[in-house]
């Protein structure tokens, strides 16, 4: 993804300008989605989740970028102002600053940003095979240090209970993808009124071609960091039975080697958001190859025992047929239905209401 080489070093922007965050330290409820009653009895609440890839890269691996970022801010900050969402805004490749101030453009009350440049792993890293890190090219970027941070970004306004991060490890990743500081995003947020809280996962793994290192070595890497998500979502404490409701958004673009290995293929509750008829979503398992084609980015899901969690629409924005061409790729737009028992007791929020004011 990322092209270069030593020379190229001095010419890239600072890796740390472009970071944003921030974490609210009380919630509002008018800014949340409304609780409602089904037929059935059941409480529900309607999340709208855009996940987009701005392609927010620097000069000299691109140019011209400002402009089409600052649409992608215009469009979210208009769509937020009129009351029609994202609840939940999930971006990758955010590395300059026009594409990280997409989130504060929403007005989100917590955005939550990846790995940091400097930021080492701090779980164990998965081992490579041998030979892997002994067969890092220094002129396909490989071992030359990061020269950017992770470009993940989860923005909401959901009250935050719980987060955490970890880069992948430094002999985990190929290719020209290690000039970035790649890694998992973790957050745990409350649905005022729900009984349980809802985990929201955010990845940015390994590139295939566009890594330039050959499709084994890439993938290879797809499968560590792919080993290394799932050991940031197990001391994160969801990947247990009977764990949280799930919402996942990651390298979903290609059916990877990673994706055929790790947790979520094992997880028989773990689902994919594909297109059905018309905006309709459907549930789809992650051997679903018609899941694959129709849709450049997914957005994966699992419920829990006291929280139901459905799809109800997707949507491709961006693309040259829903909007014009923004990024190398479009917007994904997927509308859950998250519910529960009527007679649930709600979960007690460690985040207090915001005061209202007189």
């Amino acid at each position: 993804m990322l092209l270069g080489g030593a020379a190229t070093g001095s010419m890239l922007p600072d890796g740390e300008a472009a970071r944003v965050e921030r974490r609210a330290d009380c919630y509002d409820p008018a800014a949340l989605p409304p609780v409602e009653t089904l037929a059935d009895g059941r409480k529900a609440v309607r999340l709208r989740v855009l996940l987009w890839n701005v392609e927010g890269l620097p000069w000299p691996i691109r140019s011209g970028r400002g402009p089409k970022l600052e649409r992608i801010a215009d469009w979210i900050a208009r769509r937020r102002a009129a009351g029609h969402g994202p609840d939940i805004l999930i971006l990758h490749k955010a590395f300059v600053p026009e594409a990280s101030r997409i989130t504060l453009a929403g007005g989100f009350r917590n955005i939550l940003p990846g790995p940091a440049l400097k930021e080492k792993r701090q779980l164990p890293a998965a081992p490579p095979p041998d030979g892997y890190a002994g067969a890092a090219h220094w002129w396909k970027g490989e071992g030359i240090g990061k020269w950017l941070d992770g470009g993940l970004y989860i923005a909401t306004d959901l009250p935050v209970i719980d987060s955490a991060r970890d880069a992948f490890g430094a002999d985990s990743c190929a290719g020209y993808d290690c000039l970035s500081n790649k890694g998992g995003l973790a957050l745990r947020v409350a649905i005022p009124g729900a009984p349980e809280p809802v985990t929201l996962f955010n990845t940015h793994r390994n590139s295939r071609e566009p890594a330039q290192v050959g499709i084994p070595r890439a993938e290879t890497s797809h499968i560590l960091q792919t080993r290394e998500n799932d050991a940031l979502l197990t001391a994160f404490g969801d990947l247990k039975d009977g764990g949280d409701a799930l919402i996942a958004a990651g390298d979903f673009n290609n059916y990877r080697a990673g994706d055929r290995a790790g947790r979520f293929a094992t997880d028989p509750a773990f689902r994919l958001a594909a297109k059905g008829p018309g905006l309709a979503a459907r549930a789809a398992p992650m051997t679903d190859a018609r899941a694959w084609t129709e849709a450049y980015d997914l957005v994966g899901y699992r419920g829990s025992d006291a929280l139901r969690v459905e799809p109800l629409s997707v949507v491709t924005l961006f693309d040259g047929q829903n909007g014009p061409v923004l990024s190398d790729h479009p917007a994904q737009y997927v509308t859950f239905r998250l519910s529960w028992r009527g007679d649930a007791p709600a979960m007690p929020i460690a985040v207090p209401r915001c005061a209202t004011r007189s």
